[in-house]
C-alpha cells in the first residue's frame, strides 16, 4: 500500500522550528518575494512605479524613485498598519494552514500571543483575502451540487416529546393554535423560535477531476433556502452550460434538466447508484465544514458564514499541496488583495455588519456596507 501524501515528508516541508530559525531579514525577504514576485524590484503602492527603489534598511522600507513616498512590504495590503512583527504574522499563517478543520480566534490567541480581538481580526483578514481572490469562473465537466443547512440549531428541551405534548394539551384545552404566538403553534420555545432566524443553507458546487483525483475546484455560496429559485440562479452563474450536473433528489433541482445534462441519486435509498451517480465530493465538503462548526467554532452566525464556507472551499482545493506551498499561497493573497475592506478600522468600531448572501456585490462592499440580499 502506498503512503498517503499527508503522512509523507514531502508534505511537511515547513515546520514551526524552521520559522523560528529564520532571521528577520529572511522573513522580510520572503514577504517581499511573495508580494512582488521579485527579490530586487518593488512596486510603489502610491504611484505604481516598478523599479529598484531606494532602500531604507533601518526602517525596512523603500522610498519611491518616482513620487518620493515611503512604503513597506505590507503597505496597502491586508496587513497594512500592523503592530505585530512579520514573524508573528508568518506564524499566524502557519497555524492557519495547518489547522485542517480551521483555527479559532482564541486558539491563535493562546498560541501566537495575540489578544482575542487581534486574533479575530487577523484571521478575518486571511479569510477575506481568500474570499476576494477566489476564482468564480463557471465550473466545467462533471459538477456535483448540494445544499447543507448551518446555524439556527434549536436547544434540546429538558423533557423529550415536549412539542407533541404541547400540541395535545392545546387541543384538549380547546385553544386555537392560529391565535397563539408562532413558537406556541410550533410547539417550541421562544428561544428556539428566534434561533431559527439564523438558519442558512450553504450551496456547494464542486468540479470533479480525473478518476481517483476527487474534486479539483469548488465554489460555495450562502442562501436563505435550498429551493428552485436560488439553485437556478446560482447554477446559471457558477456552472457552464456544457457541464454535467449531479445532485440528490431534492425538488430544488427539478428544473436543472432544462439547461444541463442532469443526474440525481436518491439518498433515501443509496449513496451511489448502480450507474455510479453520486455527490460524494459535495458531501466531503460538508463533512469538513461540519467538523469546523462542531469542533472549532461551536456555533455559527449568518454574518460571517460565507467567509467560513469559502475558507473551507480553499482548504479543500489546496489539500494536495505541501504546507509551505499552502502558506505561500495564503500570504500571496493577503499581500496582493489590497487594503482590507471588511476589517480595516475594526479597532475603531467599524464592522461589516451584514451577511453575504449569494456572493452578491462581493467585490464592491466596504466596511459598514451590507451585502445582504
Amino acid at each position: 500500500m502506498t503512503q498517503h501524501y499527508l503522512t509523507s515528508a514531502a508534505y511537511r516541508d515547513l515546520t514551526i522550528h524552521s520559522i523560528y530559525a529564520m532571521s528577520d531579514s529572511e522573513i522580510h525577504a520572503l514577504f517581499a518575494r511573495l508580494r512582488w514576485g521579485s527579490t530586487t524590484h518593488q512596486g510603489c503602492p502610491a504611484c505604481g512605479a516598478w523599479a529598484v527603489h531606494y532602500s531604507r534598511p533601518q526602517r525596512r522600507q523603500w522610498r519611491c524613485r518616482e513620487c518620493g513616498r515611503d512604503f513597506s512590504v505590507t503597505s496597502a495590503t491586508a496587513f497594512a498598519s500592523h503592530k505585530k512583527p512579520l514573524r508573528s504574522i508568518l506564524l499566524a499563517a502557519f497555524y492557519y494552514v495547518t489547522g485542517v478543520k480551521g483555527l479559532a480566534g482564541l486558539g491563535l490567541s493562546r498560541m501566537g500571543d495575540y489578544s482575542p480581538k487581534a486574533a479575530h481580526a487577523t484571521l478575518g483578514k486571511m479569510r477575506e483575502s481568500i474570499f476576494r481572490t477566489q476564482d468564480f469562473t463557471p465550473l466545467t465537466g462533471i459538477v456535483e451540487i448540494d445544499g447543507g443547512y448551518f446555524g439556527g440549531k434549536p436547544r434540546k428541551p429538558n423533557r423529550r416529546g415536549r412539542r407533541n405534548h404541547q400540541l395535545i394539551a392545546d387541543r384538549l384545552a380547546g385553544r386555537n393554535p392560529e391565535r397563539q404566538r408562532p413558537w406556541h403553534r410550533s410547539g417550541t420555545t421562544r428561544q428556539n423560535w428566534e434561533k431559527r432566524r439564523n438558519r442558512r443553507v450553504v450551496m456547494i458546487f464542486r468540479e470533479k477531476g480525473a478518476p481517483g483525483e476527487g474534486a479539483i475546484r469548488s465554489i460555495a455560496a450562502v442562501a436563505s433556502a435550498e429551493d428552485d429559485h436560488h439553485a437556478t440562479e446560482l447554477i446559471a452563474r457558477y456552472v457552464a452550460p456544457s457541464a454535467t450536473i449531479m445532485t440528490d433528489e431534492s425538488p430544488a433541482y427539478a428544473g436543472v434538466s432544462k439547461t444541463h445534462e442532469h443526474y440525481a441519486v436518491r439518498h433515501s435509498q443509496e449513496y451511489v447508484s448502480a450507474e455510479g451517480i453520486n455527490e460524494n465530493q459535495a458531501e466531503s465538503f460538508f463533512s469538513r465544514l461540519r467538523r469546523w462548526e462542531y469542533g472549532v467554532s461551536h456555533g455559527v452566525r449568518p454574518t460571517y458564514l460565507a467567509d467560513y464556507a469559502n475558507e473551507m472551499v480553499w482548504r479543500e482545493d489546496v489539500r494536495r499541496h505541501s504546507i509551505r506551498v499552502q502558506l505561500e499561497m495564503l500570504l500571496t493573497k493577503a499581500l496582493t488583495v489590497g487594503h482590507s475592506r471588511w476589517w480595516r478600522g475594526y479597532y475603531q468600531g467599524k464592522r461589516r455588519g451584514t451577511e453575504i448572501l449569494m456572493n452578491k456585490d462581493l467585490h464592491h462592499s466596504g466596511p459598514g456596507k451590507g451585502n445582504a440580499q
